[in-house]
């Protein structure tokens, strides 16, 4: 379908407004539809996240002096893409995987600042609950229950282990 406003260009955006009772829709190209001052706002999504990383490396390249931020730049840039640290500070976006190796000093300063780290560690194990050494009212009330279930192998450790509390409990 072409654009309703110029009739050159294929239409890519549709236009729905409602006024009132009365709807009227309107399907225009990217450039028409700029000029009317419509645009789609997930668009500009990725630049969000690459002036949050700014302001962030902002405050870094504060504390630098032109000189360090010249040094950086300098013989830096990624051998595959050839993005250079100042790209990278401008739009937040690395241009290939190469990058992160090319950059890693840079970024383990961001990651830090973003995440207070720059090394993931996962979660951590729950500790189990340490034993609690079993009285000797407990383990013989087991032993009791141990042999009642006919559980001879089990009732043969927990009379081992009476036998152990015995002899601790006599030295």
């Amino acid at each position: 379908m072409l654009c309703e406003k110029c009739l050159q260009r294929e239409a890519v955006v549709k236009f729905t407004q409602v006024i009132g009772n009365e709807k009227t829709t309107l399907n225009l190209c990217k450039t028409c539809a700029e000029k009317q001052g419509l645009s789609n706002p997930l668009v500009d999504i990725s630049k969000v996240f690459g002036k949050i990383i700014i302001a962030i490396l902002g405050e870094h390249v504060a504390s630098q002096t032109d000189e360090d931020v010249k040094k950086m730049d300098e013989g830096a840039d990624c051998e595959r893409c050839g993005l250079l640290w100042s790209d990278f500070k401008k739009t937040g976006r690395l241009g290939c995987s190469h990058c992160y190796d090319t950059y890693m000093e840079q970024l383990k300063v961001l990651l830090r600042r973003l995440h207070g780290s720059n090394k993931h560690i996962g979660k951590q194990i729950k500790k189990e609950k340490s034993e609690i050494p079993d009285s000797l009212d407990t383990l013989q009330k087991r032993l009791k229950k141990a042999i009642e279930k006919e559980e001879y192998e089990v009732a043969a450790e927990i009379r081992d282990r009476i036998r152990e509390l015995k002899r601790a409990s006599h030295q």
